[in-house]
């Protein structure tokens, strides 16, 4: 087994279906923050989850290691360079009220944003822009705290691409809105945090249907990732009472840019664009 959350996630694609019950809560745990995983003994994470120890022992088994001191220790391998040693030398001389935490917090966004882009998948990356080049139309899906992502997503590709449907639950006519997905169109569903079940029946209804899909997720454990065609992963971090997307943002910001400089009538689209937010005055003057 190699080292690294890319070489863990990757095995955690292939054999998540067999693991049991029990075996996904501890894996889901691990895969949710690199983090806790790296310095969580086996005894800490089996009452974390509500499993026996030997369950975990099992789980890191399953995915072709020893044991969990081995999966452990390939998970901190991804804290080389000292992550939280680096946030808290940021901040250091802020002392610990209200300025040092709003500091800290946005750093921790920084090194979400840092990871995703070093545990990129750069091939997957490539197929997906290429899906959105080639397709007929693309779908686009996120709900609740994913929307607002689905939402720059959709915006993004609305002015480089032929055709993009923005789903929304709306008033409950979500299964109008796939009437029309078929072989030629790509379907990206975004889901962050906690799986909402609609953005799996999104892509369970486009992979019948024949068409492309794609998960942008934060973790290849979730739902949305194995049902997907093509995924993306990005790191969101430790879960704090507002959970941040700014990974998330990160990563859609880089696939609008590398559609743009692969699409090639964009320059024509984006002049129309401008000119109809002048004639609407979408936009205040400077």
């Amino acid at each position: 087994m190699q080292s690294g959350v890319q070489s863990i996630e990757t095995a955690v694609a292939a054999r998540y279906e067999r693991l049991s019950p029990s075996q996904r809560r501890v894996i889901d745990r691990l895969l949710m923050d690199t983090r806790y995983a790296a310095m969580t003994s086996a005894p800490e994470l089996a009452a974390d989850v509500g499993v026996s120890e030997s369950t975990v022992t099992r789980a890191a088994q399953s995915l072709g290691y020893a044991g969990y001191p081995e999966l452990r220790s390939h998970l901190r391998d991804r804290l080389v360079g000292g992550v939280p040693e680096r946030i808290q030398a940021s901040a250091a001389g802020l002392g610990s009220g209200e300025a040092a935490a709003a500091v800290r917090v946005m750093l921790e966004d920084a090194e979400s944003v840092r990871a995703s882009a070093e545990d990129l998948d750069l091939l997957a990356f490539a197929a997906i822009v290429d899906e959105l080049i080639g397709a007929r139309r693309v779908y686009v899906f996120g709900a609740r705290g994913s929307h607002g992502l689905a939402l720059m997503l959709s915006i993004g590709l609305r002015l480089l691409l032929r055709d993009v449907c923005l789903l929304t639950l709306g008033v409950g006519d979500l299964p109008d809105q796939l009437l029309g997905v078929g072989p030629r169109d790509t379907v990206v569903a975004i889901s962050f945090r906690r799986v909402d079940r609609t953005a799996v029946g999104v892509l369970k209804h486009a992979n019948s249907s024949g068409a492309t899909t794609v998960g942008l997720v934060d973790s290849l454990s979730s739902p949305v990732a194995r049902v997907a065609d093509h995924r993306l992963v990005a790191r969101l971090g430790a879960l704090r009472l507002m959970p941040s997307y700014a990974a998330g943002a990160s990563l859609v910001n880089a696939l609008t840019t590398v559609v743009a400089l692969r699409a090639r009538d964009v320059k024509p689209d984006l002049q129309l664009a401008e000119r109809l937010w002048h004639d609407f005055a979408t936009y205040a003057e400077r």
